[in-house]
């Protein structure tokens, strides 16, 4: 398998939401099923029945998991904008939108992309929008 060359990076979204189970803002690299099924549980475990999980080859691909933390009003959402590769260098781009709803509810906004396979160090870029 050849190096990827730097610059930006293809991803896809899997699945974004209000919902989580987490606590504080995280950004992670997913490697493996065992981490990815951690993960899921991390992102959408506040639902009975535990909904399917998404299947990811991970011998072509990885996961970046982006967690924003609790909230306590709906409005609120992160999103992955950009990536960026460098040598083993992940830039990743999120931005926080920080717009409190009108609903007085705990949220916990995350989002989870699929990207192709590396074995990156990833540096974070917060943009807060309000």
């Amino acid at each position: 398998m050849g190096r990827k060359p730097d610059g930006p990076v293809p991803f896809t979204v899997i699945l974004s939401g209000a919902y989580s189970k987490c606590d504080s803002f995280k950004v992670d690299l997913i490697q493996n099923e065992d981490n990815w099924k951690n993960t899921w549980q991390l992102a959408k475990g506040n639902e009975e029945p535990l909904p399917t999980i998404p299947t990811v080859d991970f011998r072509k691909e990885n996961v970046v998991a982006a967690f924003m933390g609790a909230r306590n009003s709906s409005g609120y959402k992160i999103e992955i904008t950009d990536l960026v590769k460098k040598g083993n260098i992940l830039r990743v781009s999120i931005k926080k939108y920080e717009t409190p709803g009108m609903l007085p509810v705990i949220t916990r906004p995350f989002t989870l992309i699929r990207i192709p396979k590396g074995d990156y160090k990833l540096e974070v870029v917060e943009e807060s929008v309000q």
